[in-house]
């Protein structure tokens, strides 16, 4: 086999000289006696001002900020720094080469990295930029989430939705009532990101979630050790954090009275005492509330104050329940199997009868009842189809009443709502003796039940006819 010393020769300076990387070679003094073309180009400057000259003494005169030669002595192993030259960024590495345990030489490479490093910053950039899109995507994506949770097929819905576009861009304070989980959470969210504060802050703090005191110093904050167990910094309170915002007092039913009169303060003038100051503070906000219960017979009962209660009461938004607008429930069936197929990375269908089962049943937790079977049946039905055994697995107070109705979907969506209702209604109505007991089991009012079972001619036993009261 040929020695690369053999095949070289003389020729090794060629060999150096045809490198694109700079190629220094210092001794084992640290003095510089060899540097190719690429090293001078790529350092801006003539080799003869280099070579026979010490390394320590180059860095001394400025020449070099960092000397790799001289690191690669003091260290006695591979050394790697980064320099700037005239604009490039350069990656240079020493390496000694040893005789009878001493340097004998250090060879030096040195590598224009400059389009690297731009390469990576770019990428970085970009990045950067993909995750800002990615986050406006996702925003987007909860936007139209939160928008399909609104449309409706439903009159007073609809209504509602024409009295949310008019008062989102003004500044009165809105009431939403509504049982739990209906969404008032979702419809106070749509009102400010269609105001005028939309680019602020959306705070929400839920009432009936804490205790009184907890209460206070979340809404309120406090300052530094104004009670046992205080932060030393003190505490900004929400009512601060949501300046310029929106602040969403949730079940503002379950406020304690004590805190009310502080809450009035704050809608009234916008003006607020932190716990354990003295110095009031200003804030620039808009106020949305939230119940399920009713404030007008609180107030009645002094359980709550009837000033706050009108402040606050400028615009009711009345959210009906999930029973009694059902001909949105198909929509909402079809928006949270897609929303739970993607989040567990399913592709679950749902059977009509399945779907026939949900649409008898009363649904009393509402929408977010409804969210909540829907993601628990894509996780636990095993098959790709969910049914109605599956339904009825995952509902242990679903009652079969109406499953089996099977009539002809061949025409306009109200007419086959109407027939189904009316075959629902026929089926289930023999097992009850009275109009009230009826209505409470199915979870509608005793008017919309007779108002139903006039409009499919449908007649109860004579007891039930006498409870009718001849309005037939």
């Amino acid at each position: 086999m040929v020695k690369i010393s053999e095949l070289f020769h003389d020729d090794w300076k060629n060999f150096f000289e045809a490198s694109y990387d700079g190629i220094i070679i210092a001794d084992e003094m640290g003095r510089i006696v060899y540097m190719n073309h690429a090293a001078e180009i790529l350092e801006e400057v003539d080799k003869e001002y280099i070579l026979g000259r010490y390394a320590s003494d180059l860095l001394e005169e400025g020449i070099y900020e960092t000397s790799v030669t001289v690191k690669v002595f003091k260290s006695k192993k591979k050394e790697t720094i980064m320099q700037f030259k005239g604009g490039r960024q350069l990656v240079i590495t020493g390496v000694p080469a040893f005789k009878n345990g001493k340097i004998k030489w250090v060879y030096i490479n040195e590598r224009d990295v400059t389009e690297l490093a731009q390469i990576k910053h770019d990428k970085k950039v970009v990045m950067k930029q993909l995750e800002k899109y990615k986050k406006e995507l996702e925003a987007i994506k909860k936007r139209n989430a939160e928008d399909n949770l609104l449309t409706s097929s439903n009159s007073k819905m609809q209504e509602n939705m024409g009295l949310l576009q008019r008062i989102a861009p003004s500044e009165v304070s809105v009431l939403i009532i509504g049982e739990s989980g209906v969404g008032k959470d979702v419809f106070a969210n749509w009102i400010h990101k269609h105001s005028l504060r939309k680019e602020e802050p959306f705070i929400k703090i839920d009432c009936g979630a804490l205790s009184e005191s907890l209460l206070e110093s979340e809404l309120f904050g406090y300052e530094k050790n104004s009670f046992t167990g205080a932060s030393q910094k003190g505490k900004v309170g929400l009512a601060e954090a949501a300046d310029k915002g929106t602040l969403f007092l949730d079940e503002i039913g379950e406020m304690p009275l004590n805190l009310q009169t502080k809450l009035l303060r704050l809608v009234q003038d916008s003006t607020f005492l932190p716990v354990g100051s003295v110095e009031e503070k200003k804030v620039d906000i808009r106020i949305i509330a939230a119940t399920n219960r009713d404030l007008e017979e609180m107030v009645e009962k002094k359980l709550f104050r009837e000033d706050l209660y009108y402040r606050l009461n400028v615009v009711p938004v009345k959210l009906p329940p999930l029973r009694e607008r059902k001909e949105d429930l198909f929509d909402f069936i079809d928006l949270f199997l897609k929303r739970y197929n993607e989040k567990h990375g399913y592709r679950k269908t749902i059977s009509q009868e399945a779907v026939n089962g949900l649409y008898s049943y009363s649904w009393p937790g509402n929408v977010r009842e409804l969210a909540n079977i829907i993601e628990r049946l894509v996780i636990v039905t095993p098959k790709a189809e969910i049914g109605i055994e599956d339904v009825m697995r995952a509902m242990p107070n679903f009652t079969d009443a109406g499953i089996n109705t099977i009539f002809e979907i061949n025409g306009r969506y109200i007419d086959a709502m109407d027939a189904f209702e009316g075959e629902y209604l026929k089926k289930i109505m023999g097992k009850y003796t009275t109009i009230k007991e009826m209505a409470e089991q199915i979870g509608i009012s005793e008017s919309t039940l007779k108002r139903r079972l006039r409009k499919h001619r449908l007649h109860f036993t004579a007891k039930i006819n006498h409870d009718l009261g001849g309005q037939d």
